[in-house]
């Protein structure tokens, strides 16, 4: 879209999108700033956002006519196509926007020349867009994933027939594990634990704590050196 489409009715109807559906504010709402709409929308804008960061909803178009004097209609029957087509449309112009700003507001610096000033406005300017990728949906075929996970080979068994039932078998090669509790819940206790079960099993093992008293660890060392110690003896 040329800079000269983004006519009075085009940036409307870019508003009439945003008040719409307020999944697809939300997707917007980081790259949307006043000062990138006409000034005959310049407060209906600010005050979509600070209505939103306040209440935590957007207005109605009942409140945005009282407060800013612009009447909006809601668009109705929105498709898919309708919604791909608004967030390309919305990304290149906040990204025109961003980088008309940058540019006038380069002038100073170009006449200091400061020239990395100007460049980093324009850097900015230019990478202003939408996240495309909104990550995983675990409630899309979870049975699918699932038996994926089941189906991979390579699965460390933890040690504990429970926990490697509930795991398919282990934790899985290429994952990083998060461990969550609350303090003393066990956490140190439970890798230390892992930790010598990988041993026993003739895995290499690492453990390193920030926080945990190192009599402690050295405690629990110990023990996994003597089971060491009378396993190779039983097996000799």
């Amino acid at each position: 879209m040329d800079r000269q489409e983004y006519t009075e009715e085009v940036q409307e109807l870019f508003l009439r999108f945003i008040v719409s559906d307020p999944e697809l504010f939300v997707r917007v709402n980081n790259i949307v700033e006043p000062y990138m709409f006409n000034k005959k929308f310049q407060d209906a804008v600010k005050f979509l956002k600070d209505h939103t960061t306040e209440y935590n909803s957007i207005p109605t178009i009942d409140q945005i006519s009282a407060t800013t004097n612009v009447d909006l209609e809601r668009v109705e029957n929105i498709t898919d196509n309708h919604i791909e087509w608004f967030l390309d449309s919305l990304e290149t112009f906040c990204r025109h926007k961003a980088l008309e700003k940058a540019i006038l507001d380069s002038t100073d610096d170009l006449e200091n020349g400061d020239y990395g000033a100007v460049e980093n406005k324009i850097k900015d300017a230019s990478q202003v867009g939408l996240v495309k990728d909104l990550g995983l949906d675990y409630f899309d075929n979870p049975k699918e994933r699932l038996q994926w996970i089941k189906d991979q080979a390579g699965a460390t068994p933890t040690g504990w027939k429970m926990f490697d039932q509930k795991l398919y078998g282990g934790l899985n090669k290429g994952e990083i594990t998060i461990f969550a509790g609350g303090s003393g819940a066990g956490k140190s206790l439970f890798l230390q634990n892992l930790g010598v079960n990988w041993a026993l099993a003739g895995l290499n093992v690492v453990y390193i704590s920030l926080e945990l008293n190192k009599w402690l660890t050295v405690l629990q060392q110990t023990i996994l050196e003597h089971t060491l110690e009378n396993m190779k003896s039983i097996m000799t």
